[in-house]
């Protein structure tokens, strides 16, 4: 074989593995280019969603009062304890034992109690004196609170001060009642701005009919202050994009790119205002595997 057919035989040799190679490059290329990636899709929602604020505060009875009798003397005669339930003009004490109610200083030896409520707190006992204070006033001898109804005090940023109103709706946890949640309304809204905080105080008021909760109890609170009935949601975590939001959906099991807007945001969803319909297959998980065009399998999510 001379050296010129032995050329030929090796460009040819060369050739063919070009081929080939190049061949099972391409054979790669569709079959990775077909490969089906498994998603879960989930159709958007049709419900409420809220704009919240959390918040922290202490819980007050709806009324305090001191209790201070006309005069100063000698406790003779106690009739409640820390605890009771009392009734406005409830008799709690005595200076005198036994007095006469037809007696005319009668009135002035009974201390009686000024509101309906819970005697929170017992400053005296039976045999102490209940001495005048300087400038005439007498020292107070019990604390009656009225938690009939109870009352939080938290500060909201100046930021949602605009949305803030009487009447808006409050869930409430307590530290007390971990598995329950109460519910309560803004019955006030400070209408001044802290200057150092930059935060005002609400009054949120809420029913204490069976007596469980109690003053200096410590509360979480979330503020409903926006609230949007009848509209489209998705999961959040399903949006993509950092300044332009998409979402990613499956028609006819391929990947299409859907551009969108959105509106309020509650926890794990998020409203969408433009860009979806009831019937559009979201790619709820998966999402960032896939790209436009990309052949998937659907499973449905929740």
């Amino acid at each position: 074989m001379n050296l010129r057919k032995i050329l030929w035989v090796v460009v040819a040799i060369i050739l063919i593995l070009s081929i080939i190679r190049i061949t099972a490059k391409l054979s790669q290329k569709k079959v990775q280019e077909e490969k089906i990636v498994p998603v879960e899709v989930a159709f958007p929602k049709m419900g409420v969603i809220d704009y919240r604020v959390s918040l922290t505060g202490d819980v007050r009875a709806n009324t305090d009062v001191l209790v201070r009798p006309r005069t100063a003397g000698r406790v003779e005669e106690i009739y409640v304890k820390e605890g009771d339930q009392v009734e406005k003009g409830q008799k709690l004490l005595s200076f005198v034992s036994g007095i006469s109610e037809k007696s005319d200083i009668y009135e002035d030896m009974i201390v009686r109690a000024p509101i309906s409520g819970v005697v929170g707190l017992q400053q005296i006992k039976e045999g102490e004196q209940v001495m005048s204070q300087v400038g005439g006033g007498v020292n107070p001898v019990f604390t009656i609170y009225d938690i009939s109804k109870m009352k939080i005090y938290a500060d909201v940023s100046e930021k949602d001060y605009s949305l803030l109103k009487r009447g808006a709706r409050a869930e409430i946890k307590l530290d007390a009642f971990p598995t329950q949640l109460f519910h309560g309304t803004v019955s006030n809204v400070r209408p001044v701005i802290d200057p150092y905080s930059r935060t005002t105080q609400v009054e949120i008021l809420l029913s204490n009919s069976g007596g469980q909760i109690k003053p200096g109890m410590f509360a979480k609170v979330d503020l409903i202050l926006i609230s949007k009935p009848n509209v489209m949601t998705i999961p959040f975590d399903a949006v993509l994009g950092e300044n332009d939001k998409y979402v990613f959906a499956s028609v006819n099991n391929i990947v299409v790119k859907k551009p969108i807007k959105l509106g309020l945001q509650q926890d794990e969803k998020v409203e969408v205002v433009s860009g979806l319909s009831a019937k559009d297959k979201v790619i709820v998980l998966g999402e960032r595997v896939v790209k436009e065009g990309s052949k998937v399998q659907e499973t449905s999510g929740q």
